[in-house]
C-alpha cells in the first residue's frame, strides 16, 4: 500500500492576505512590516490562485485547501465587502470550485481568521477567534462552526472538514468535536468527518486518529507532522534557486535520505504537512510556491508510486477504517 502523503492549506481567502489583519494588529501599526523590510502585502492577486492551482495539478497534489468564510472580518464571501471587487471576488471563487476543488477538500478555518463574530448582532467581538473560542460551549460552537459551513455551501464550495484558526477549540476540545460534529450533520447532512487542529513536528509515531464513533458515524482528528518550513520565505527577498533548494532540503533532500519527509517515509507514517497561503505567496515573491514545487518534484523523483498524495477525507476515512494508526506503525 503507497505511503499517503497530505497537503493542508490554511489560511486562504479570496483576493485578501488575512495575514496583514494578522501582522496589523501584533505591530500595532496599519503598515506593518516583514523582516525584510518590506510592507506586509495587503493583497493576493487572483493570478496566484492560477499559480498555485497549476502546481497542485502538474504534481497530483491533493489534501484540503481552506476558504475563509468571512475574511479577516470584512464580510461574507457570498455578498462581498465594503471596497470589494465583486467580480474579481466571484472569479476567485469560481476558479476554486473549478481548478482546485476537483483535487484538494474544501474547508473553512472558521469564520474571520480574526475578531470572532457576534451572530445576533453580525459585529466584531474585541476577542479574536481563538480567544473567544476557550470560553464556549458546544452550543455556542455549533451554530458558528455552522454559519462557516454555509457561507461555503452557498457559493458552491461545499465543506469536507474543518480547520481551526491558529489553536481554535483546544482548551475546550470535547466541546468543539460535539459541536464539529453536530454542524457538519446539520448543513452537510454527514456522519462521518474530520477536522484539523493539532501538530506534532517531531515525532515519528502517527498522531491522527478517531476520537469519536458511533454507530457508522466517526471523527477524525488529523494531525500535521510536517512543518511549515515555507513560513521563512516572507521574511527574505531571496528567491534564487540556491535558496528554494535549501528551503526544500528540510522537507526532503535530493537524495531522499534527509529532511522531515524522510523521517516520516522511513517510520512508515503518513505525510501530513502544513502550510500557509501568505507562506506560499511569500509578499508577492511566490518563493513559498517555488519550494512546493521542489519538494513535489523530489517526492515523485525519489518515492514514485511508494507514496500516494491523498485528500484528507480519503485519509481520514482510512484511519476510520483501521488502515492507517499509531498502533499498525
Amino acid at each position: 500500500m503507497p505511503l499517503p502523503i497530505t497537503l493542508l492549506v490554511d489560511d486562504p481567502a479570496p483576493l485578501v492576505n488575512v495575514y496583514w489583519w494578522h501582522a496589523t494588529k501584533q505591530a500595532g501599526t496599519g503598515v506593518p512590516v516583514q523582516r525584510s523590510g518590506e510592507p506586509v502585502a495587503r493583497e493576493v492577486p487572483l493570478d496566484f490562485l492560477d499559480h498555485f492551482a497549476d502546481v497542485i495539478g502538474r504534481w497530483g497534489m491533493r489534501g484540503k485547501f481552506t476558504v475563509l468564510p468571512y475574511p479577516g472580518g470584512l464580510g461574507p464571501i457570498d455578498r462581498g465587502w465594503p471596497g470589494c471587487d465583486t467580480a474579481a471576488l466571484a472569479a476567485w471563487i469560481g476558479r476554486v470550485r473549478q481548478l482546485v476543488m476537483p483535487l484538494m477538500d474544501i474547508t473553512p478555518e472558521i469564520l474571520t481568521h480574526a475578531q470572532a463574530l457576534d451572530l445576533e448582532s453580525m459585529q466584531l467581538l474585541p476577542e479574536t477567534e481563538r480567544e473567544w473560542s476557550r470560553h464556549q460551549t458546544a452550543a455556542t460552537l455549533t451554530p458558528y462552526i455552522a454559519l462557516a459551513l454555509e457561507l461555503l455551501q452557498r457559493v458552491g464550495l461545499p465543506p469536507e472538514g474543518v480547520t481551526s484558526p491558529w489553536d481554535f477549540g483546544a482548551q475546550v476540545e470535547d466541546e468543539y468535536r460535539t459541536a464539529i460534529r453536530h454542524a457538519l450533520a446539520q448543513v452537510i447532512g454527514r456522519q462521518q468527518g474530520w477536522y484539523f487542529l493539532h501538530s506534532d513536528p517531531q515525532g515519528t509515531t502517527f498522531r491522527s486518529e478517531v476520537v469519536w464513533r458511533e454507530r457508522d458515524g466517526w471523527l477524525v482528528s488529523l494531525w500535521a507532522q510536517v512543518p511549515d518550513f515555507c513560513w521563512a520565505t516572507m521574511e527574505t527577498t531571496a528567491r534564487d534557486a540556491e535558496y528554494v533548494a535549501a528551503v526544500a532540503d528540510s522537507y526532503l533532500g535530493a537524495d531522499g535520505e534527509a529532511g522531515r519527509l524522510a523521517e516520516l517515509y522511513r517510520a512508515g507514517t503518513p505525510m501530513v504537512l502544513c502550510t500557509h497561503w501568505q507562506s506560499l505567496f511569500a509578499n508577492g515573491r511566490r518563493t513559498g510556491l517555488l519550494v512546493l514545487e521542489e519538494v513535489a518534484r523530489r517526492v515523485q523523483a525519489v518515492w514514485g508510486e511508494r507514496v500516494q498524495w491523498t485528500r484528507c477525507t480519503d485519509l481520514a476515512t482510512a484511519i476510520a477504517a483501521g488502515s492507517w494508526s499509531a498502533a499498525k506503525r
